[in-house]
């Protein structure tokens, strides 16, 4: 299955600093977005350790004969395991960090990450950052938000719409780098051509729903990566872009087609 890719991140209307990292490795077919919590100490740097941690691990892990973190689990496939232990590995880079620098105030980062694998695409979650899967005209979230809120969602006391306005929608209780492990969320998606597929960070999310954000999709800007992902972030900036807003784009093609 063919893929292209497109990725970007704006600070925003409101925020001094950019603390996401995001990362687009066709090559190596791994796709990041990491968003630095902006209440702790050094979020860019702890996002940026998480990214480029996951990104050597999966690259390295597949040429040499590394040590891994974690012992792989059987009822995953190996790239899953794969990716499972880059993020074991850049959790404890990036709580080593926290270690090593002495602050009183803990470091951490979101990450959501979409791996291929032939045929399949692998997606990892820790906390708010979202991956969308549009297809067939359809937009559909593929992660669960690791956030009080929503777990108030899941459980039926509160409803999406409440969630969204909620004084304390930001307040997540998974994230990397805050304890010496993390919980990872992690599943398998089939690929079809056609597919598209959206990493973001809360900035985006927050400002377009899922309505809108599949609108988009509809537009003419739909017709380059590029182009969809600008307007993107026009529209979130447009809306107030009270944060930092980072996306990556992967969109599927059969190999007989173009595109």
């Amino acid at each position: 299955m063919r893929f292209e890719s497109y990725a970007a991140s704006d600070r925003g209307r409101v925020r001094q600093l950019n603390e996401d990292s995001l990362l687009a490795n066709e090559q190596e077919g791994i796709f990041l977005v990491a968003d630095g919590m902006g209440g702790l100490s050094k979020g860019d740097i702890a996002s940026r350790i998480a990214v480029e941690t996951v990104n050597h691990f999966i690259s390295e892990s597949r040429v040499v004969d590394i040590t891994w973190p974690i012992k792989p689990q059987e009822q995953y496939s190996m790239e899953e395991n794969r990716f499972l232990a880059a993020i074991s590995m850049a959790n404890w880079g990036v709580y080593s960090e926290y270690l090593k620098d002495g602050r009183n105030s803990a470091m951490g980062t979101t990450l959501v990450g979409l791996l291929v694998d032939e045929q399949a695409a692998i997606i990892t979650n820790v906390g708010d950052s979202r991956v969308y899967l549009i297809r067939n005209g359809k937009i559909r979230q593929v992660t669960e938000d690791h956030s009080l809120v929503m777990d108030e969602v899941r459980k039926g006391t509160m409803t999406p719409e409440e969630a969204r306005v909620h004084s304390q929608r930001h307040v997540i209780n998974r994230a990397l780098g805050i304890a010496e492990t993390a919980r990872v969320d992690i599943s398998s998606i089939g690929i079809r051509g056609g597919d598209l597929f959206l990493l973001c960070s809360d900035g985006l999310s927050d400002m377009l729903t899922d309505e809108e954000l599949l609108a988009i999709t509809r537009s003419d800007s739909a017709q380059s990566l590029r182009g969809l992902g600008e307007r993107m972030l026009q529209e979130a900036n447009d809306r107030g872009g009270k944060d930092n807003i980072s996306l990556v784009l992967v969109r599927f093609h059969d190999e007989g087609s173009r595109g």
